[in-house]
C-alpha cells in the first residue's frame, strides 16, 4: 500500500486507491475500481467492518451508521472518507 499523509492531500483518487489496496488485501480481489461494488470485491458484512475499521485507522476519521446508508461502490465510500477527512481539517 501506497503511504498517503493522513491529514493532507486526501483526493479522491488518492483515497480511492488506498480503500482498493486495503480490500485487495482483505480479501485478495483484483481488478476493483471506484465503480466495483462492495460485495463484487469479495466482502461480506464481516469483511466489510474489518475494512472499515482499518480505514478509520488509516485517516484517523470516524464512520458512522448514517455515512453506510449511501455506500455501495468503492467510489461511494471514497468520497464519504473525503468528506469526513475534510471535516476534519
Amino acid at each position: 500500500m501506497k503511504d498517503l499523509p493522513t491529514r493532507e492531500v486526501a483526493t479522491f483518487e488518492a483515497v480511492t486507491e488506498q480503500i482498493i489496496s486495503i480490500v485487495e488485501a482483505e480479501v485478495g480481489a483484483k481488478d476493483l475500481s471506484a465503480d466495483s461494488t462492495l460485495q463484487s470485491g469479495g466482502l461480506d458484512s464481516l469483511k466489510v467492518v474489518s475494512v472499515i475499521f482499518k480505514i478509520e485507522a488509516r485517516y484517523d476519521i470516524c464512520l458512522d451508521d448514517e455515512d453506510a446508508d449511501d455506500v455501495r461502490t468503492v467510489g461511494d465510500l471514497a468520497a464519504v472518507v473525503v468528506r469526513r477527512i475534510e471535516e476534519q481539517l
